[in-house]
């Protein structure tokens, strides 16, 4: 990620003046509202702002608004600027990702992530490059590491003739930032004292942090519970939709499925013999598969015994090939690896997405519902707000705020022990009246002992103190066909019917 010195003109200026009233939407260029804000009556081209609480709990209060996605000869660069709204200086981790939500991709940033001694009241220009975006995707959405979340909508365009203006890489605040107005950013409270350092560093980990990602090609889908081949890194990453049915796991990406179901739907205990029960379920699977793959078909039976495993595994293939016939070829593999058996096949074609990636939404809009729950002493509520489509997949968005008493745990989250990684991981939808569910969209293939990131800001709180609103998303596969409303299952805060989709 790289830091430019911040260019003095009469456009593009951010204006920190008069960002103390949380209400409205100021209208200075680039327009900035928070959430729940009105929308600006003018909005400038190229410029996507919002304002938001970054890089752990407690963090970098700034705006952020990007100016687009510029197609490079072997590269694509973002090109963004940060402007603090913080009474201290800070440096917090500030990794944006990239997502295709039409071709289910998500593009990590190829170089060093940059972002430290954000001083009050000025204004960094930054880049970051990627791997090339081919030409024809026209929209991208950004996943900033914060409260202002998905940046929907960006433009993705071929770069301007000339010189590239793309520096270095460099973690250092540059020389050239200036303050982007004389008067000094409103602080949460008049009172309130520096943090205690020059330069504070706050969060731990950015969303997908790690070093930085080489280029690669796609990675090889595999079966959900079996060990990645995919070399880790790899960029860009294909993203994977779950969706838990009535008796498997279906784990899907452009390209590949794998139909989990528990040993015992099919086994009986400690054995490779069939449950009475057991041949409906194949059947149903082996529909499925006719109807969806082509090609290659691999099936994994996991148990603790190797010869059980191994068992199970030539009693799938024998069923499997009885159904399916001699239009596929097959592999089947008896794994020590916990309990389970995966079956795993190619797609005939890429699900088609009639759904496009949505505009940018500056705000959020009015609250749907909220829900209440303990957590220890304590008590937080969740504010749901109206959910929309970006592409292939449904977003669910919400504030969260702590009622007290006392401070929100830094590192709370909403986990689902199945999901290990997802913060919001105990968050699903349902088609009302339907009984599949739809869980949080997954980035790559899952590594064994390892959590795996998701598709939310990589952390549920961003503010700590008792009525301060925090802002979550999370991203959910689309059930098929035109879907207005959705159940959605908000983990410890119970259920909320008929949450609205635009």
């Amino acid at each position: 990620m790289r830091a430019l010195p911040l260019a003095v003109s009469s456009v593009g200026l951010l204006l920190v003046a008069g960002c103390a009233d949380a209400g409205r939407a100021e209208k200075v260029a680039p327009p900035t509202v928070r959430a729940g804000a009105a929308l600006p009556t003018v909005q400038p081209a190229g410029a996507y702002a919002k304002e938001g609480w970054f890089g752990g709990a407690d963090g970098l209060h700034a705006r952020v608004a990007i100016r687009g996605v510029e197609r490079q000869a072997a590269k694509s660069v973002l090109r963004y600027s940060v402007t603090s709204l913080d009474s201290s200086v800070k440096s917090v981790p500030f990794e944006i990702a990239l997502l295709d939500t039409a071709g289910r991709r998500l593009y990590k940033p190829t170089g060093t992530t940059s972002g430290s001694g954000f001083a009050p009241g000025t204004t960094r220009e930054m880049a970051a490059d990627y791997p090339p975006i081919p030409a024809t995707v026209q929209k991208v959405t950004a996943i900033t590491p914060g409260t202002a979340g998905e940046f929907t909508g960006i433009p993705v365009s071929v770069a301007s003739a000339g010189p590239s203006a793309t520096p270095s890489l460099s973690s250092a605040p540059p020389s050239g930032s200036v303050p982007s107005s004389s008067t000094p950013p409103s602080s949460p409270s008049a009172s309130s004292s520096p943090s205690v350092g020059a330069e504070p560093e706050v969060g731990a980990q950015p969303f997908m942090a790690g070093a930085p990602s080489p280029i690669t090609t796609s990675p090889t889908p595999t079966a959900s519970g079996s060990p990645s081949t995919t070399a880790p890194g790899g960029n860009p990453v294909d993203l994977y939709d779950i969706v838990e049915e009535e008796n498997r796991t279906v784990v899907s990406n452009g390209s590949s499925a794998t139909v989990s179901l528990r040993s015992d739907t099919l086994f009986e205990i400690g054995s490779a013999k069939l449950k009475s029960g057991a041949k409906a379920v194949l059947d149903g699977v082996s529909q499925q598969i006719k109807g969806q793959a082509s090609g290659a078909l691999t099936f994994v039976a996991n148990a603790s015994d190797t010869k059980v495993s191994g068992d199970r595994a030539q009693a799938l293939l024998n069923e499997m090939k009885t159904r399916l016939g001699a239009g596929f070829t097959y592999t089947a593999n008896g794994r020590q690896d916990g309990d389970g058996v995966d079956f795993t096949y190619q797609l005939k074609s890429a699900p088609q997405v009639s759904t496009p990636p949505a505009a940018f939404r500056a705000q959020d809009g009015q609250n749907v519902v909220t829900r209440t729950a303990p957590f220890g002493a304590a008590k937080r509520r969740l504010e749901v707000k109206p959910f929309y489509r970006d592409g292939a997949y449904i977003v669910a968005v919400f504030d969260i705020v702590n009622e007290g008493p006392g401070t929100t745990p830094p590192d709370a989250s909403y986990p689902n022990a199945s999901y290990p990684g997802g913060v919001f991981g105990s968050f699903s939808i349902q088609v009302p009246g339907k009984k599949d569910v739809y869980r949080a969209v997954r980035v790559g293939p899952p590594t064994p002992g390892r959590p795996t990131d998701y598709i939310d800001p990589g952390r549920a709180v961003f503010r700590t103190a008792v009525n301060e609103p925090v802002r979550g998303f999370v991203y959910l596969p689309a059930p098929p066909g035109k879907v207005t409303s959705v159940t959605f299952n908000a983990g410890p805060f119970g259920k909320v019917d008929k949450a609205p989709v635009s």
